[in-house]
């Protein structure tokens, strides 16, 4: 549990500034986990609340619903997925279509899983399926759509040292936009190499040609991932970088370009420290009739400090900073800054 007062600076990164914003926000959640020698579920409820003194628009109630299976055999594992999001477009469209200018609510639901087999000590093969509804109740004239999106996938991964791995995938998928009659497929390959230095790194490479088919045109290229982690006792560190195809409220495939970097540090026992940048641009693939064709760039930055005050509290303090452009216009910027307390609750086995 979270409770903070924040300050945000133009909340809805308008160009011409907007105005600003103090209020309260309150972030509950909870963890259910059962384990067994061959079954893992998990359940994590979330509700995100959010009240302003000056602007009512802007205040929420978000719930969020997250939940995994994991069944092991002596030569396979089978998991599934499932998550359910109910938010609204200021944080849905953020680094995605950017239109969070209009606190409208947003809807989600997406399930996933399949089985791993394990054919030898190092040669496994799986089958993975994927599907995302996304529903905007109230979109009105924002410009935003329903729509679908599902995938499958089949892969193959070989233990070529005890250190690093081998991945071959491949994955075709579809997305359906009910309001315009339009579907877009596309498939990619993969080939991804990962390698584990002796347990504090990991580094993770991957790249693959990609095709998209919409009714209007075909597109071709490259998609890639890398991904350099290191866990050690006092500080952990990821890098990312990386370009996939991802579906949108606008109702067509985006080009995903993306890069992060976090680090986190322990200073003692009570107090410890963290920054995250991530930057993205979006860049609608194939002009669809009646969907605006635009590109977005997406910026933020997010310092955080957590002093921990007993065996069960804390206090949070974070402050960050986002920036916004369309087609490479001008800047929409907003800055913000929390000060909260954490409890975190104690750990009961089921």
């Amino acid at each position: 549990m979270r409770l903070a007062t924040a300050y945000t600076d133009n909340p809805r990164l308008l160009e011409e500034g907007g105005t600003s914003s103090t209020g309260m926000t309150a972030d509950l959640s909870a963890r259910l986990q059962r384990r067994t020698e061959r079954l893992d579920l998990l359940l994590q409820p979330r509700l995100f609340s959010v009240r302003t003194d000056d602007d009512e628009t802007l205040e929420t109630d978000d719930q969020y619903l997250d939940s995994r299976l994991i069944y092991v055999t002596e030569r396979s594992q089978w998991s599934a997925t499932a998550g359910f999001a109910r938010d609204t477009t200021l944080t849905s469209e953020a680094g995605l279509t950017g239109l969070v200018q209009a606190n409208r609510r947003h809807e989600s639901i997406t399930v996933s899983g399949g089985p791993t087999w394990l054919l030898t000590e190092r040669l496994d093969f799986s089958v993975q399926g994927y599907v995302l509804d996304s529903h905007y109740p109230d979109a009105g004239n924002s410009g935003l759509v329903d729509y679908q999106y599902r995938y499958a996938s089949l892969g193959s991964g070989f233990a070529a040292t005890e250190r690093s791995k081998l991945r071959f995938t491949l994955q075709g998928g579809e997305l359906v936009v009910p309001d315009f009659d339009t579907r877009t497929r596309d498939a990619s390959a993969r080939l991804a190499w990962e390698f584990n230095s002796g347990g504090l790194w990991t580094t993770t490479l991957s790249a693959g040609p990609a095709y998209v088919d919409a009714e209007f045109g075909q597109d071709t290229g490259t998609v890639f991932d890398a991904t350099a982690e290191r866990r050690g006792e006092r500080w952990t560190f990821n890098a990312q970088a990386g370009r996939g195809l991802t579906p949108t409220g606008r109702g067509v495939l985006t080009k995903r370009d993306r890069a992060a970097l976090s680090f986190n540090h322990r200073f003692t026992e009570n107090l410890s420290a963290g920054t995250t940048l991530q930057w993205i641009r979006n860049q609608n693939l194939l002009q669809q009739p009646g969907i605006s064709f635009t590109d977005v760039d997406y910026a933020r930055v997010d310092l955080n400090l957590n002093w921990r005050l007993g065996e069960h509290w804390s206090l949070a303090i974070s402050v960050g900073s986002t920036t916004q452009s369309y087609d490479n216009q001008n800047d929409a910027e907003n800055y913000r800054a929390s000060v909260g307390i954490v409890w975190n609750g104690q750990q009961r086995s089921l």
